[in-house]
C-alpha cells in the first residue's frame, strides 16, 4: 500500500511539472501623467538560455503607439493587427523570430509604447493599471503565465503609488516594486491619496481606500474578509496559508477581480458585505490566491473559477447562510442543465455566456458532488492539496484525486468532467 501510494505521489509530481511551466521574468519602467491619463512604458521579457523558443508573440492594445521594438539577435520583426478571440477585438502582433544559432543564449525584448488610460480605469483621484486595465503586452494565449517581475513607477511628486506589495525603494517621485504574479497582473495604483483602515489583527488582511474616509461599509468589509481568511487558512490553505492580503477600493466602479500576488481589487463604489451576492463576490476573489494557475483559454479554467466560486459558497454556508449557499447551488445546477462536457470545453466555440455556463456553474456542480461524495474531512484533505501543489491541469488534479480519495473517485470525476 505505501509502495502504491509513493507511486501514486511520483506521478503526481511527474504530471506537475510536465505542465507547469518555469517563471519568466520580466522589467516594467512605467512614467504616468495623471492630469492627461497618459502613460509610457518601457517593457522587457527575458528569455532564460534553457527556454528554447524561437517564435515568441505579444499581444498589444492596438490604441497603445508602439514607439520601439528593440530584439537583439531577432531574425525577424513583425507588427500587424489580429483579431484575438479571448478580447473578441483587434490587437497589435508583435512577432519575433530568432534563429536557432540564438538558441542557448540569454536573450531579451524590449516594447516601448505610449497610450492613455481607458476611461474605465481612472477618475480624478486614481489610475489603476492592473489586470483588467489593458496596459501590459501580452503573449498570445499566456496572459496569465507567471512572471518574476520588477516594476519601476514614475509619477508626479504629488502622487503616491501603491502595488500588491510594499515598495522596495522610494524617493520623490519614484516607486520601485518587486514580486511574482501572473502576467497580465502587474498592478500599480496612482493617487493623490490612500487611506488605510486600521487592521484588524496582527498582519493578515488590510484594506486601501483611495480618496474619501472609510465608511461603516469599508470596516464591515475588512471584518467579513479576516473572517473569510480564517475560514480559508482552515480549510483550503492549510498547506500554503494567507499570511498578508490586500483589499484595493479604488472607486472607478466597474469590476471586481482576485490578483494572485496576493491582493484583490474590487472597484465597486455601492460594494456592502452584508448583501450575500457582495459577500460571495469577496470570498471569490480572496479565494483566488489559490485558485489561479489553470490556463484561461481551455477547459483547465475551471480549476480558477469553479474552485473560486465553490469556496465562496463554502464560506456562506460555514457562516451560517445555509439558505442563501442552497439557493445559488439550485441555480447553478439549472444553469448547467444541457451544456457540453467541461473536459475538452472550448470557450471559442460558443457564445459567450456558454463559458459561465460551463466553467463556473457546471464546474461547481461537480465540486459539491465531490464534496458530497467524500464528507467533509476528505473533501478539504483533498482542497488542501490541490491548493498547496498550485495544480494547474484537469490532468494533474484528477492524479491527485487519485492520491487522496483513491481510484474510484478519480473514475467517478473523470466520468462526470466527460459528461
Amino acid at each position: 500500500m505505501k509502495a502504491s501510494l509513493l507511486l501514486i505521489g511520483l506521478l503526481v509530481a511527474l504530471v506537475i511539472a510536465q505542465t507547469c511551466q518555469a517563471t519568466p521574468v520580466v522589467e516594467v519602467q512605467l512614467q504616468v501623467e495623471p492630469k492627461t491619463h497618459a502613460f509610457t512604458c518601457r517593457y522587457t521579457w527575458w528569455i532564460a538560455p534553457t527556454d528554447t523558443t524561437t517564435s515568441i508573440t505579444f499581444n498589444l492594445n492596438r490604441r497603445y503607439h508602439l514607439a520601439r521594438l528593440q530584439t537583439p539577435g531577432g531574425d525577424q520583426q513583425r507588427v500587424l493587427p489580429r483579431y484575438y478571440p479571448y478580447f473578441a477585438d483587434t490587437l497589435q502582433r508583435i512577432a519575433i523570430h530568432y534563429l536557432k544559432a540564438r538558441i542557448g543564449k540569454a536573450r531579451q525584448i524590449t516594447l516601448t509604447y505610449s497610450g492613455t488610460l481607458a476611461k474605465s480605469y481612472y477618475t480624478q483621484q486614481v489610475h489603476v493599471f492592473s489586470a483588467h486595465s489593458g496596459w501590459l503586452p501580452m503573449r498570445a494565449y499566456h496572459e496569465y503565465d507567471v512572471v518574476d517581475y520588477t516594476l519601476r513607477v514614475r509619477a508626479p511628486a504629488a502622487y503616491k503609488v501603491r502595488s500588491t506589495s510594499p515598495a522596495l525603494r522610494h524617493r520623490s517621485g519614484q516607486w520601485t516594486f518587486r514580486g511574482i504574479t501572473s502576467a497580465i497582473e502587474i498592478t500599480d495604483l496612482v493617487a493623490s491619496q490612500f487611506n488605510q483602515l486600521p487592521p484588524v489583527a496582527s498582519g493578515g488582511m488590510q484594506v486601501v481606500k483611495v480618496g474619501g474616509v472609510a465608511t461603516q461599509d469599508d470596516a464591515a468589509l475588512l471584518q467579513q474578509a479576516e473572517a473569510i481568511r480564517a475560514f480559508y487558512n482552515r480549510t483550503l490553505g492549510r498547506q500554503d496559508s494567507i499570511t498578508h492580503f490586500t483589499i484595493f477600493l479604488p472607486g472607478t466602479n466597474t469590476d471586481a477581480f482576485g490578483l494572485l500576488d496576493n491582493a484583490t481589487i474590487i472597484t465597486y463604489t455601492d460594494f456592502d458585505v452584508k448583501k450575500p451576492g457582495d459577500l460571495l463576490i469577496l470570498a471569490h476573489e480572496i479565494s483566488h490566491k489559490w485558485w489561479s494557475w489553470g490556463s484561461i483559454h481551455n477547459e483547465n479554467d475551471w480549476l480558477n473559477e469553479a474552485f473560486a466560486t465553490y469556496s465562496s459558497l463554502l464560506y456562506l454556508q460555514a457562516s451560517g447562510d445555509t439558505v442563501t449557499y442552497r439557493t445559488r447551488l439550485a441555480q447553478l445546477a439549472q444553469s448547467a442543465a444541457g451544456t457540453p462536457a467541461i473536459l475538452g470545453f472550448n470557450r471559442y466555440q460558443y457564445e459567450p455566456t456558454m463559458y459561465r455556463r460551463v466553467i463556473y456553474n457546471k464546474g461547481t456542480v461537480v465540486l459539491a458532488a465531490l464534496h458530497a461524495r467524500l464528507g467533509s474531512a476528505k473533501y478539504f484533505d483533498l482542497l488542501a492539496t490541490v491548493a498547496g501543489r498550485k495544480i494547474c491541469t484537469t490532468k494533474a488534479l484528477l492524479a491527485t484525486v487519485e492520491e487522496v480519495a483513491g481510484s474510484d473517485t478519480r473514475a467517478w470525476l473523470l466520468a462526470e468532467l466527460s459528461q
